[in-house]
């Protein structure tokens, strides 16, 4: 089935943004899709817009009326329950990582099922799902205070995986790692999206494109 015949999970249209104090917008008329199932990379230089795309796209910023969609719903219409319930569908990946400092890894791991309410024995059997998928050590004495800082990125890209977020948003993953964590990094989401996750990654980062590019298909959006 192509595009053409299915509805997109994220529809931008005509999305223009600018401040007061710039002379020109960040970004003009901005055109994006995001479909299920797609591994997407948005490229962009520094102050391309990319962090303002990731916030009009979470409905931290409301869009203008008919500019973004979520399958075809216009965010610009939703009541500030409905935008929290459209943001349970989504996990953001940070450059900083965001994982509570006073929770043991596993906890960090588990923290959303524990929101979503799940039995002890569902969120057991999906934990030892991920730490094997994504090769994380299993030790309740680790805390976000004592792990690597590419291990601190696996373990928030576990924490989003677990959760079955419709689609995960990578905003600048790999933006404080080295390069070999960097690829270890492309890996596991490359895994991630051929299980079926939705992929969106933002990145300025063009030689981690070209090796996502070289071990699978992705659609890149340039801004």
């Amino acid at each position: 089935m192509n595009h053409l015949e299915r509805t997109p999970l994220i529809a931008v249209k005509d999305l223009t943004r600018g401040y007061p104090e710039q002379t020109k917008p960040l970004f003009r008329k901005l055109n994006f899709e995001l479909f299920k199932g797609d591994f997407t990379i948005v490229l962009g230089k520094s102050g391309a817009g990319k962090s303002t795309l990731v916030r009009f796209l979470i409905g931290e910023l409301r869009p203008y009326k008919k500019t973004v969609y979520y399958k075809m719903d216009d965010l610009s219409t939703l009541s500030d329950d409905e935008i929290q319930r459209y943001r349970r569908n989504i996990w953001i990946v940070f450059q900083d990582y965001k994982l509570m400092d006073s929770l043991s890894i596993r906890d960090n791991i588990m923290y959303p099922l524990r929101l979503d309410g799940l039995s002890d024995t569902v969120i057991k059997k999906k934990y030892k799902e991920i730490l094997q998928k994504l090769n994380i050590e299993d030790d309740e004495r680790l805390s976000g205070k004592n792990v690597s800082g590419g291990e601190k990125q696996k373990v928030s890209i576990a924490r989003a995986l677990i959760n079955n977020s419709e689609f995960i948003i990578a905003d600048e993953p790999t933006g404080n790692l080295d390069w070999e964590y960097t690829q270890e990094i492309g890996d596991v989401l490359i895994e991630a999206n051929g299980s079926g996750n939705t992929i969106l990654l933002i990145t300025h980062d063009i030689h981690l494109l070209n090796y996502i590019k070289s071990k699978t298909k992705v659609r890149i959006f340039q801004m």
